[in-house]
């Protein structure tokens, strides 16, 4: 009997609650102390609450005094089972802020993002861009902090080419909602299940693409072009994270598929395409200049492996596929190919700088759309390609003469080959 009261005793600490805590610890499922306005566990999270959210206090009710019996104890686990209740849907997240200053500017960021920057973002996954970023982000944004933040980033990224004169203050905004973003998706990824899966990869993939804008910034302290190298590791990431969470990822609509379907085979494009025959000319010149045929097995295979993938890239610029599509395919290429050949262009290596090049220039042939290629003061084409030149030893200049020529807008679309094979001769 003793034994029976002290597991009793034990068991009432070990679930004993806070009643009357706030909203996001509620949904957090931890305990509040219930501190006014703001409570412990919210002001360690988010630096600029003013209040927390307290449900109204309930009225008191009388309690019966009597044992609970067996059918009681059975109807009270259908009553409160969460999987069979429709899902909640949060029309206030618990990460806007509470000051209404704030709260106008984030809704501002919000509807420039549906009538603005969800429109320039690329349609994958096997949804139209329309469908993904446009109809279902927002819908999710309404139920999670992590996927809200990452879309008010972008909006402040898009916003800040828009609006100069609000440049700084666009720009503080963007800082610090991708610092909670990260901190958010950095804490969920210890814990992901069914609910966490969807927007925690949606919020993935939005990294990325903010990676990228971040990565093509013009710093005036220092102009220096690098590889994006930290851009490669997110989409590598995401990736996995889409291959390890499939099931319920494929059930929310999303094709795993589809994110690594290329361009179809070049077979089927005939081969007096004038761009299409003009990009293999080249990358054949290319490889034959830096005797491929010549190096180590394992180092010429990436390399031709490589060339085959821009290859197939030019092919899908050839089939006129959707543009957001082909900038998708540009933004993933890097990725789509040996991880060695990765590390051969994050170490600098001039054929690797040469064909990488190579892949930003289809860029150039595509419509102008403002994540993949930043605005006129920061256009990531010019920019990159003017990096990698900056980049490639003085005595491999000459392999950047085609990419520079598709800057200076001297190679077009539908322009004739403009080399012979002395062009590349030593």
């Amino acid at each position: 009997m003793e034994a029976s009261q002290q597991l009793t005793v034990s068991l009432r600490v070990r679930l004993r609650k806070s009643r009357h805590g706030c909203r996001t610890c509620k949904q957090r499922k931890i305990k509040c102390d219930e501190a006014r306005p703001v409570c412990g566990n919210c002001a360690k999270r988010y630096f600029d609450i003013d209040r927390c959210d307290y449900p109204s206090v309930p009225t008191p009710r009388r309690r019966h005094n009597r044992e609970p019996s067996r059918s009681d104890a059975d109807t009270s686990v259908i009553r409160f089972n969460s999987s069979m209740l429709p899902p909640s849907i949060t029309t206030r997240p618990t990460g806007v802020s509470t000051n209404l200053g704030q709260r106008q500017f984030e809704m501002r960021l919000m509807y420039h993002y549906t009538q603005f920057a969800a429109l320039e973002l690329p349609a994958t996954y096997g949804y139209t861009s329309k469908e993904l970023w446009l109809e279902k982000v927002p819908q999710m944004a309404f139920e999670s902090d992590l996927l809200l933040d990452s879309l008010l980033t972008v909006a402040a990224l898009h916003m800040q080419d828009l609006f100069p004169d609000e440049c700084n203050r666009l720009g503080i905004a963007a800082n610090h909602y991708l610092d909670r973003t990260l901190a958010k998706h950095r804490y969920s990824l210890g814990c992901i299940d069914r609910t966490l899966a969807e927007p925690l990869f949606v919020t993935a993939f939005m990294l990325c693409i903010t990676s990228w804008q971040l990565a093509h910034q013009r710093s005036l302290a220092s102009d220096t072009y690098q590889i994006p190298s930290g851009v490669f590791a997110l989409v590598r990431g995401c990736c996995a994270l889409h291959r390890q969470y499939d099931g319920y990822l494929s059930q929310a609509g999303y094709d795993p598929q589809a994110i690594w379907s290329l361009a179809p085979s070049k077979d089927i494009i005939q081969a007096d395409h004038p761009l299409l025959y003009d990009v293999q000319q080249d990358i054949e010149m290319l490889l034959e200049a830096f005797h491929v045929n010549t190096m180590p097995a394992d180092e010429a295979y990436v390399y031709q492996d490589t060339a085959d993938c821009v290859v197939s890239l030019y092919v899908a610029l050839a089939l006129k596929m959707d543009h957001t599509i082909l900038q998708r395919l540009v933004f993933t290429m890097a990725v789509r190919m040996k991880s060695r050949y990765v590390a051969m262009l994050e170490a600098g290596e001039p054929l690797a700088l040469a064909l990488y090049a190579r892949i930003l220039t289809v860029l150039g042939f595509i419509d102008h759309l403002w994540w993949s290629r930043g605005t006129n003061d920061r256009d990531v084409l010019h920019y990159s390609i003017n990096g990698i030149s900056n980049m490639m030893p003085s005595q491999y200049l000459w392999a950047m003469e085609w990419p520079l020529k598709v800057v200076a807008g001297e190679i077009t679309f539908t322009s004739e080959s403009k080399y012979a094979a002395s062009d590349y001769e030593d």
